[in-house]
């Protein structure tokens, strides 16, 4: 909540710097810029519980982490710049019809959430059957002759999925812009310093992307540490990790139902 108050004052404060438009102003409102990124993120937002749910019940890298939390942060930017400017500039269109567009790509971005989820899902379940049916062969095996492959490495299942599950992460996230972004963009171009708001929206998506990469390296971090002090059996260590990330798949359905039936939730009240 004090994030959220900060944040408001934060573009209460942007939109004066705005109006005033001298050099100092033009740095000011910079500054504030990349560090609302960083504060913004540290509110509440589906960007971060997709981003750390994944990290926590998936076998994924820092370094994966790192690439998802800053391709989604400039994605975010990009469809921010590329929104306001098509909508002010090219369509000439007001804020009410911006804002409805956004709400629309929150739709879609709920809805890739939930294909996130269901992908979850069935990956854990799947790797739970190859792990099974590793441990328990049936009487086809590596060495019957047949000539068919029985069995697959969990760990190449899993690489086989990653990249296209961090495609939909950095969509689910990316395909939603910040709020802010938006405002800042649209004060800059009534106040003629539209070039301005463009490097402070990136700046943000900077400020945000150093957040999120923090937040991915302490799940991560959790992760490992967790994992180095189990030392369970094949069946507890097989099926408790199958069901936290069912949970998990399921826990993403819901926060991707959230978006698509509250497709305003989190946007500003200017902007409505």
């Amino acid at each position: 909540m004090n994030s959220i108050h900060w944040q408001k004052e934060s573009l209460d404060y942007l939109t004066d710097q705005f109006y005033d438009g001298g050099k100092h102003a033009q740095l000011i409102i910079l500054g504030v810029c990349f560090l609302y990124g960083i504060l913004h993120a540290l509110g509440p937002g589906h960007g971060k519980v997709v981003v750390s749910t994944y990290l926590a019940t998936s076998n994924t890298k820092f370094k994966a982490g790192i690439f998802i939390t800053v391709c989604a942060a400039i994605l975010q930017a990009i469809v921010a710049v590329t929104l306001v400017s098509v909508f002010l500039f090219v369509l000439k269109e007001t804020m009410h019809k911006l804002n409805a567009t956004v709400s629309d790509l929150t739709i879609y971005s709920g809805g890739v959430v939930g294909i996130l989820g269901v992908q979850l899902i069935y990956k854990a379940i799947k790797s739970f059957y190859v792990s099974y049916s590793s441990i328990h062969p049936d009487k086809h095996d590596g060495q019957c002759g047949c000539g068919h492959n029985h069995s697959a490495d969990p760990e190449k299942l899993s690489a086989a999925s990653s990249l296209k599950e961090y495609l939909m992460i950095i969509l689910s996230i990316g395909l939603r812009p910040c709020s802010g972004s938006i405002l800042v963009l649209f004060f800059s171009s009534l106040t003629h310093l539209y070039w301005i708001g463009i490097i402070g929206t990136f700046l943000m998506s900077i400020g945000t992307a150093i957040t999120t990469s923090t937040i991915a390296f302490l799940t991560v971090s959790g992760r490992k540490v967790i994992q180095l002090y189990s030392n369970a059996s094949f069946d507890v260590n097989a099926i408790i990790p199958m069901f936290i990330k069912c949970f998990a798949g399921l826990f993403l359905i819901t926060m991707a139902l959230i978006l698509i039936l509250t497709p305003s939730y989190g946007l500003s009240p200017i902007l409505s």
